[in-house]
C-alpha cells in the first residue's frame, strides 16, 4: 500500500471542488470513510479527509479509483457539510430527470397498472426518489412536501420549521414519482382519490429513520407529505431542550411526583413530542410500569408499553386509557387530549395514583385550565389533578459558523428590556454551512407554570385566565416573551426569529 508522505491542511473554501470528481466515488462510500475526492492532478486524487492515517480507507479509495490518493486534512463540520452540499436531493436529482428524459418516461398514452409498477421499479425513478429522501435526511429535514403545482412539480424540505425550495420534478415525472413513495410505503397505487397513509423505515449511513408518508387528491394532482422521524435527534436530554437552570429544577420537581398530571402545551411543530420523550427517557422504566397511547408512535422505547391509536378497530385515545389503567401503570402518556371524555379518563387516572403525561393545544401554560374546563372537566378535578403546565415554541438558533453583531435601534433594545449598557446583538451573515439562512439548529422558548395552593384556589373559583397567569408571574413564573427576549439577549436567537413565533411586549 502506497501511504502518502504530505498531507495538506487546507480549508474546503480554498479549494475548487470539481463535482464530476466529486462523485467519482459513491456516496455510501465517501459518507462511511469520510473522504471526499476533490480533484485530479496527473495520477493523484486529492481527497478532504478528517484523518491522514485512516490507511484502510485511503487503500479502499485507490483500488476503486486506481489513483493515487493524497488526503487533504479539514475540520470533520466542514467536510460533512461539503459531502452533503455534493450529494444533495438537487444535484443528485437533476442527473436522475436526464436518464428519464433518455428513456422516454413521460409518454402520454395509458399504462396498465401492471406496467406502472414495472415502470417506478425502474433505475431512474428509484434513484430520484433515494436521492430526495436521503438529501431531506443529510439536510436535517424533518418534512418533505412533494405539491403538485403548473408546470411542475415542486419539492420542498421543511428544515428548523421553515420550508426551503429544493428541485422541481417535470410533470410527466409525476406519477412515476407518487407511485414509486406509495409502494415503499405499503399504499395502495392504483387508488388516487382517496388520501392514504403509510410508512417506510430506511437505513441511510449508519442510522435507521422511520418516514410517515402522507397522500392527499388536489386539484393538480397528488400531493405527497413525508414526516422525518431521526431517533438521534428526537430523543435528547432533558437539559438539551433549551430550558432555563430554573425552568429545568422546576420541570425535574414535577416528573418526581409519585402521582398527578403534567400538561405540555404548545401549537402543531412546536416541539411537544420531542420533551415528552425526552422526560420518558429520564424516567426509571426499570422500576415503573410505563405506558403511552400515541397517534402515531414515533419512536419505539426500549423498557416501554406503547400503544398506537387505530380508529378503523375503534382503538381511540379514550379507549385505550380505560384499557391502560387496568394494566398496572406507574406512569401514563397519553398523546394528545383532544376530547371530554380522554381528558376525564386522563384527569381520573391522576387521582387515582398515576402520574400522567399529555399534551394540548393553547397559547400559554395557564390557558391549559380554562381548556380543561371547556371540555368539560370540573374544575375541582383540575386543581386537585394538575400539578404543571409547560408551554413552549421553537425558535431557530443563529449559525455559529457566521455569527456576527451589529447595533439595533434604540426602539428595539427597549421592547427587550436591555441593559443601559447592552448596544449590540447577534444575527447570521448567512452562509453555506447554514444555506444563506442565517440559522443553524433551534432551541426551545418555555414557560413553566406551576399549580400550587393559590392558584388552585383560582381554578375552583373558575377566575379567568388573565388572572391565573396575573397570580403566576407574581410568584416567580418567566412568560414565553421574557423568555424569548432572553435567547435574543444572549445571541442564541435573532429578534425577527422570536417576533415570527412569540409576542415580544411587556407582561
Amino acid at each position: 500500500m502506497d501511504v502518502p508522505k504530505e498531507q495538506v491542511n487546507l480549508t474546503l473554501s480554498e479549494q475548487q471542488i470539481d463535482k464530476r470528481i466529486a462523485q467519482i466515488l459513491p456516496e455510501e462510500t465517501v459518507r462511511r470513510l469520510l473522504m471526499l475526492p476533490i480533484r485530479v492532478e496527473g495520477d493523484q486524487l486529492y481527497v478532504a479527509t478528517i484523518s491522514p492515517v485512516n490507511l484502510p480507507g485511503i487503500d479502499e479509495v485507490r483500488l476503486i479509483t486506481g489513483l493515487r490518493v493524497k488526503p487533504i486534512i479539514v475540520a470533520r463540520p466542514e467536510l460533512e457539510r461539503a459531502i452533503g452540499e455534493q450529494f444533495s436531493a438537487n444535484q443528485t436529482s437533476k442527473q436522475a430527470i436526464v436518464d428519464m428524459t433518455f428513456q422516454e418516461l413521460g409518454t402520454t398514452r395509458m399504462i396498465t397498472p401492471q406496467e406502472e409498477i414495472l415502470e417506478i421499479d425502474e433505475a431512474p425513478v428509484v434513484d430520484l426518489v433515494n436521492s430526495i429522501i436521503k438529501g431531506a435526511i443529510n439536510d436535517g429535514a424533518s418534512d418533505i412536501h412533494l405539491e403538485p403545482q403548473f408546470p411542475e412539480m415542486r419539492v420542498r424540505y421543511r428544515i428548523n420549521g421553515i420550508l426551503h425550495d429544493i428541485t422541481t420534478v417535470p410533470r410527466y415525472i409525476e406519477p412515476s414519482i407518487v407511485s414509486r413513495i406509495k409502494l415503499l410505503a405499503d399504499m395502495d397505487i392504483t387508488e388516487r382519490r382517496r388520501s392514504q397513509d403509510g410508512h417506510i423505515t430506511m437505513t441511510v449511513g449508519r442510522k435507521q429513520v422511520d418516514l410517515r408518508v402522507s397522500s392527499v387528491l388536489t386539484v393538480n394532482g397528488e400531493k405527497i407529505v413525508i414526516r422525518v422521524l431521526d431517533k438521534e435527534t428526537m430523543l435528547i436530554d432533558l437539559e438539551h431542550l433549551g430550558l432555563t437552570s430554573e425552568q429545568h429544577k422546576k420541570f425535574k420537581s414535577f416528573i418526581e411526583h409519585p402521582y398527578g398530571m403534567i400538561l405540555v402545551t404548545g401549537p402543531t411543530g412546536s416541539g411537544k413530542s420531542t420533551t415528552l420523550y425526552a422526560v420518558l427517557n429520564e424516567l426509571d422504566s426499570v422500576t415503573r410500569n410505563i405506558i403511552t397511547v400515541e397517534n402515531p408512535v414515533e419512536y419505539q422505547m426500549n423498557g416501554i408499553s406503547q400503544i398506537q391509536v387505530n380508529p378503523s378497530i375503534n382503538l381511540t385515545f379514550a379507549n385505550a386509557l380505560r384499557t391502560i389503567v387496568r394494566q398496572d401503570p406507574d406512569v401514563i402518556m397519553v398523546g394528545e387530549i383532544r376530547d371530554a371524555e380522554t381528558a376525564d379518563i386522563a384527569v381520573q387516572a391522576a387521582l387515582t395514583g398515576h402520574l400522567v403525561f399529555s399534551t394540548l393545544h393553547t397559547n400559554d401554560a395557564p390557558g391549559a385550565v380554562v381548556r380543561l374546563v371547556d371540555m368539560g372537566v370540573q374544575p375541582f378535578l383540575i386543581a386537585s389533578a394538575v400539578i404543571g403546565v409547560i408551554a413552549q415554541r421553537l425558535v431557530r438558533k443563529i449559525c455559529p459558523q457566521c455569527k456576527e453583531y451589529y447595533r439595533p435601534s434604540q426602539e428595539v433594545l427597549d421592547m427587550l428590556g436591555a441593559n443601559p449598557e447592552v448596544k449590540e446583538l447577534a444575527r447570521g451573515r448567512g452562509c453555506e454551512y447554514c444555506r444563506n439562512t442565517g440559522y443553524r439548529g433551534r432551541t426551545g422558548v418555555y414557560e413553566v407554570f406551576e399549580v400550587d395552593d393559590d392558584i388552585r384556589r383560582l381554578i375552583i373559583t373558575q377566575a379567568p385566565t388573565s388572572e391565573i397567569k396575573k397570580m403566576a408571574l407574581a410568584k416567580g413564573m418567566k412568560s414565553l416573551s421574557y423568555n424569548g427576549r432572553q435567547k435574543i439577549l444572549q445571541g442564541i436567537s435573532t429578534f425577527e426569529e422570536v417576533q415570527r413565533v412569540v409576542y415580544i411586549g411587556e407582561e
